[in-house]
């Protein structure tokens, strides 16, 4: 073999979550015969030129484990392209549109999705073939990744312990001039050579007191018919990154709040069982608007006309009426939280025949919102605790933060509200492109109905949408100006305590309304009682909305000379806009929280906190309702927690006992 394949595999970047293999006192033989598992029969593979080595590694382990599966074996090969593809989602450099790949990230790939098999993914250097198709996600979920830990490359005794213990390691390594065919001997021995010519992934099948043998992806024709010797001096100078797998057990969840609670944090599962239920409704939007294909639910441009021209029509097929609700969550909201939130929600708005897309864009600001807080309090108390003598200044405690936090609040406010808008406004905006296959699907069927939600920044996130959907022409004014819109119908618009300034409302919502291209526009709000008994943090006690509105903002709060910038989910301000009190009713389209309808009411909202709306019953079914156009709706929305905010949770009850 003259010519090598692409030799990039990446070493694993630090990460001190990484659990670490532990030896057992399981006994450890002097050698393990090479013979011996070749007895199994795995397939000798051969990535050809491409740089694939971490999917063929990979897939050799995986094919071995399977073999060696007791109840039943599985003797069809994995995908190892599926493996390679998964790899770079999930590794630690961002995109996917380069060679190459570290361990880490397919171990993740793997346990992200399971792996399916060579036949429903064919590895083919002639074309690309990088979509993870719903077919192939349904295969790969028979064989997820069990547990697996990282073993320290440097032991020896781990490593021999953990080939006893499982038969077969995931390992790579810098390679260098002896691994060329024609350098090694016929005894299979790779020759210690100084010339370092790349990085490459493998399996360690077998050792004895000379070194580990290594099963090879370059064919039969490569060391000794496909396998080699790396000594122990070779491998303990060029190793880099040694994995141990055990295969997991395949698990069918058939209901959908099965798939809820396996996705929310009290679960420790592999997040194959989930995946394939949530991501026909998922689309995840990066920096600048752009898609993100990296992470566990990245979305590719291929992804988004898979959910919307296949998903979309194939699920709703023979349903009464094909309805289509586009969702964006708010900025407090971490991105489990956000795919918690679909698992929670999909039964639900499935049974009641709406086909939910939410759009996870990368927000979560409220940890960012708690430390500035923290910092501009810290910067204006003395050491200790507060005593009963400031009592008398409490009240000026808001007036004093809002300056303090403007700067940096503005900056990532900025950034935050120019993600939403690109998102859209981009040519290359994920939103941009769902929206054309969007108009597509009506213009075959014009009887689908469209839903719009936002929550919170989720509004600002919205505003793009609703003008390009909505528009006939060009555009006048506002953040699509110039752009020509699709003169979509929009059946119903809600907005929960949205975030948007009044001056975005009326750019984008407000002309949607009055030209009746928005049928039907809800808003739902906090009383202005309860957004001052609101808190952030409990440093800052009004609710986030107040601190946007004051400091956030173009147009600052001045105490005692003026307001912040009306902010539209702000009851305050809708009551002293004339224009914004005419078109907004109380209990007709404009509902408050909390209130004293009645609890089967579709006007009855209990949310008493910001932050409550996006999981609180009563607003779900506030807006089922609307959308189905029904008087009462009794659907039922159990709800999870993730693994964030159970986080959150543990650590305010450690803050509480300390």
């Amino acid at each position: 073999m003259n010519q090598m394949p692409i030799l990039d595999a990446r070493p694993d970047t630090i990460d001190f979550r990484d659990k670490i293999y532990e030896p057992t006192l399981v006994e450890v033989p002097a050698q393990i015969d090479l013979a011996k598992y070749k007895a199994v029969g795995v397939p000798i593979l051969n990535q050809g030129q491409e740089g694939a080595c971490t999917g063929f590694g990979l897939a050799t382990v995986v094919n071995y484990l399977l073999l060696r599966r007791k109840l039943p074996p599985d003797l069809v090969p994995v995908s190892a392209r599926m493996i390679y593809e998964m790899a770079k989602r999930y590794d630690e450099w961002p995109g996917e549109d380069y060679q190459g790949s570290s361990a880490r990230g397919a171990m993740k790939g793997w346990y992200k999705h399971g792996v399916a098999s060579e036949v429903l993914w064919p590895y083919s250097v002639e074309r690309e073939d990088r979509q993870l198709t719903q077919e192939r996600l349904k295969d790969a979920v028979r064989r997820p990744l069990g547990a697996y830990s990282r073993v320290n490359h440097k032991d020896l005794i781990a490593m021999h312990s953990a080939i006893a213990e499982v038969g077969i390691l995931y390992a790579t390594a810098t390679v260098h001039e002896g691994w060329y065919t024609e350098s090694i001997g016929n005894d299979g021995v790779i020759p210690l050579k100084s010339k370092v010519i790349g990085g490459h992934a493998f399996a360690i099948v077998a050792y004895d007191e000379r070194g580990f043998w290594i099963q090879n992806s370059w064919g039969k024709e490569w060391g000794k018919e496909g396998f080699a010797l790396v000594t122990y001096d070779d491998w303990l100078r060029n190793g880099t990154d040694v994995w141990v797998a055990r295969l997991g057990a395949p698990v069918i969840l058939r209901t959908a709040e099965a798939v809820a609670i396996s996705q929310s944090g009290v679960a420790n599962k592999t997040d194959a069982y989930t995946f394939f239920d949530l991501r026909p409704h998922i689309i995840s939007i990066g920096n600048n608007g752009v898609l993100r294909v990296g992470g566990n639910y990245g979305t590719s441009a291929a992804d988004v006309k898979t959910i919307l021209t296949k998903y979309f029509p194939d699920l709703t097929q023979g349903w009464g009426k094909k309805r289509l609700l586009l969702y964006a969550h708010g900025g407090l909201t971490s991105e489990d939280s956000a795919i918690q939130q679909v698992a929670d929600y999909r039964a639900a708005l499935l049974k009641a025949q709406v086909y939910p897309i939410s759009f996870i864009w990368k927000t979560d600001i409220w940890t960012t919102v708690e430390n500035m807080l923290k910092d501009a309090i810290s910067a204006r108390r003395s050491e200790g605790l507060l005593d009963n003598s400031k009592d008398f200044m409490l009240d000026r405690l808001d007036d004093t933060l809002e300056p303090l936090t403007r700067l940096p609040g503005k900056t990532f406010w900025d950034e935050l509200k120019e993600n939403a808008i690109l998102a859209t406004k981009s040519t290359q905006g994920g939103v941009r492109l769902a929206l054309k296959h969007i108009a597509e699907q009506v213009a075959r069927d014009p009887s689908i109905e469209i839903h719009v939600v936002g929550y919170s920044a989720g509004a600002i996130f919205q505003a793009p949408l609703i003008q390009l959907l909505t528009t006939s022409g060009r555009i006048a004014s506002g953040p699509m100006q110039g752009e020509t819109g699709y003169g979509l119908k929009v059946a119903t618009c809600t907005l929960w305590a949205p975030a948007c300034t009044v001056k975005l409302f009326n750019q984008a919502y407000l002309p949607a309304i009055q030209t009746g291209k928005i049928e039907q526009f809800k808003l739902f709000t906090l009383t202005d009682q309860a957004e001052q008994d609101d808190n952030c943090a409990n440093i800052y006690h009004k609710s986030i909305l107040y601190l946007v509105s004051n400091a956030f903002e173009e147009k600052m709060r001045i105490p005692g000379f003026r307001d912040g910038e009306p902010i539209l989910g702000m009851a305050k301000f809708i009551n002293t806009d004339p224009t914004l009190k005419q078109l907004f009713k109380p209990n007709q389209n404009w509902v408050l929280s909390p209130n004293t309808e009645p609890k089967n009411s579709p006007n009855y909202l209990s949310t008493q906190h910001h932050g409550d709306f996006g999981r609180n019953e009563p607003t779900l079914r506030a807006t089922l309702a609307r959308i189905l156009q029904a008087s009462e709706v009794k659907t039922s929305f159990p709800m999870h927690s993730s693994s964030t905010a159970l986080q959150e949770r543990r650590e305010q009850i450690n803050k509480s006992v300390r």
